[in-house]
């Protein structure tokens, strides 16, 4: 199940973010402590709840076995800003449902085009549900980002 993200999910969906980042993300951090402690640094509760208050974005949590098992959010310009998924969930077309709740978001919003940054491991994964490249590299501190685009219909 998908839903709005509260601010009562915010220990469970970080806990999401930080294992997806940390186990599944490997290839993108290389276990370097440095870029490691980079991206997780803005991963807290407070700063999810802070989230939940922005009128720009939408956050989106999936819920499986009584606990939330994904992360997803995005903003009313079009732009998916997270897409987490925790480790023991991969595979299971949850992520792929969690783009298309993020997709129907947008839609609602008036947009015709949604676009991302991906990461190396979710390159594959946004090529397979539509999404395309567009354009080279962007480099947020070491790391490299794929920006991505999809037509919406």
């Amino acid at each position: 199940m998908i839903r709005t993200a509260n601010p009562d999910d915010a220990e469970q969906a970080i806990q999401v973010i930080r294992q997806s980042i940390e186990e599944l993300c490997i290839s993108d951090h290389q276990r370097d402590e440095n870029i490691l402690g980079t991206w997780l640094s803005n991963k807290t509760p407070e700063n999810f709840r802070s989230w939940l208050n922005s009128p720009n974005q939408t956050l989106l949590v999936a819920e499986r076995d009584g606990g939330i098992c994904a992360v997803g959010a995005a903003t009313r310009t079009g732009e998916i800003t997270l897409n987490y998924i925790s480790p023991h969930a991969r595979f299971q077309d949850i992520s792929k449902a969690m783009v298309i709740a993020l997709e129907r978001r947008l839609l609602d919003w008036g947009n015709k085009r949604a676009h991302l940054v991906s990461t190396h491991t979710a390159l594959q994964f946004y090529r397979s549900v539509g999404y395309v490249d567009a354009g080279p590299p962007e480099f947020w501190e070491q790391l490299p980002g794929y920006p991505m685009e999809k037509i919406l219909d």
